[in-house]
């Protein structure tokens, strides 16, 4: 295994815990100093916001951005692996905000998670795959009839939407296969061993077992996922005014972070690539796989999450049909996308 690939395997192992690290709004050890708003708005400076993150996704956008700086409050990351144990520190209070695909959103909505959707990102599917090993028989969807399949990770993960929808177009159902759910590293793990044959995945995950040799069965692409990521905050953060508004700036700040990557993508791939420790074309495929821009929550994503609620509570993975349009919070990000 190559020795960037073994370093981001290492760091992820290490987030299935919550670990924080002050963010590089300047200098860590310099008391950030106070903005006071121009319309007499709260003081924001002794406002510490920390921001649940998977896989230093949003972390490595804002870094190589520098859209933080100058922040007129203090920012701390939480790193998972995945969405589920990023929300579970959101439902412990831990965390202010979480960045998630639409399926674990829902599905922490439909558990009891109090939190609102304040803000929206789109990609066109294309990270999110069922890949085989290049031995496997597993040629198409059709194929995977009776066979297992490792989902990442967790139920109600983006991947567990991709195979429910491409079973379903293709005419079988969710019981026609097999599913086993894993972390990602545990299961990249023993994808490489050849334990499992067939995962559903995501990210760099996915791109680094495709740069190793594994196949695309099928991706989420042309509507076979919605491509829509939320942010999402605590309500008991949205409450708190002066913890509002600096979740609204940080909103801002991050809406020009991915203003910034489609004028800068190649120097965006760099830092990740330094940052993650992956390879240099593993770090321009997962950028080019992400969104480019934040974006209101309308009521044409809403729409559209709304078919994902409705096919996962229909075959049983969501415990309740959740009511998409009824979890948004558009008052913190109401607006266009930066320019």
């Amino acid at each position: 295994m190559p020795r960037p690939t073994l370093r981001l395997l290492a760091a992820l192992s290490a987030t299935i815990a919550l670990t924080l690290s002050l963010a590089a709004c300047g200098d860590s050890s310099k008391k950030v100093a106070a903005v006071p708003a121009a319309d007499g708005g709260p003081d924001l400076s002794g406002v510490t916001l920390t921001l649940g993150d998977q896989a230093n996704g949003l972390q490595t956008l804002l870094t190589a951005a520098g859209t933080l700086k100058g922040a007129p409050y203090k920012v701390k990351w939480a790193e998972f692996q995945g969405a589920a144990p990023l929300f579970q520190a959101m439902q412990s209070g831990q965390v202010d905000t979480g960045t998630a695909a639409d399926l674990p959103t829902l599905q922490a909505i439909s558990g009891g998670l109090r939190i609102k959707l304040v803000a929206a990102s789109t990609a066109n599917g294309s990270g999110t795959a069922i890949i085989a090993r290049p031995d496997s028989p597993v040629q198409t969807v059709q194929d995977l009839r009776g066979k297992d399949v490792v989902v990442s990770s967790a139920k109600g993960s983006i991947a567990e939407y991709l195979l429910a929808k491409v079973l379903t177009d293709a005419g079988l159902t969710y019981s026609d296969v097999h599913v086993q759910y894993l972390l990602p590293t545990a299961a990249q793990a023993a994808f490489n061993a050849g334990k499992i044959q067939t995962w559903a995945t995501f990210g760099v995950y996915q791109d680094i077992a495709v740069q190793k040799g594994a196949r695309i069965v099928v991706d989420g692409r042309d509507g076979r996922t919605s491509g829509v990521g939320f942010l999402s905050a605590a309500q008991s953060s949205i409450a708190d005014p002066a913890r509002k508004a600096a979740i609204a700036d940080f909103l801002d700040r991050l809406s020009a972070a991915y203003a910034w990557t489609t004028t800068h993508a190649d120097q965006y791939a760099r830092v990740f690539a330094r940052k993650n420790g992956v390879p240099a074309d593993v770090a321009r495929t997962v950028v080019s796989q992400g969104s480019s821009a934040l974006e209101p929550v309308s009521p044409d994503i809403t729409a559209k999450v709304q078919q994902v609620s409705d096919l996962m509570h229909r075959i049983g993975s969501l415990p309740t049909d959740v009511r998409v349009a009824g979890t948004v919070d558009t008052s913190l990000y109401p607006h266009a996308p930066a320019k």
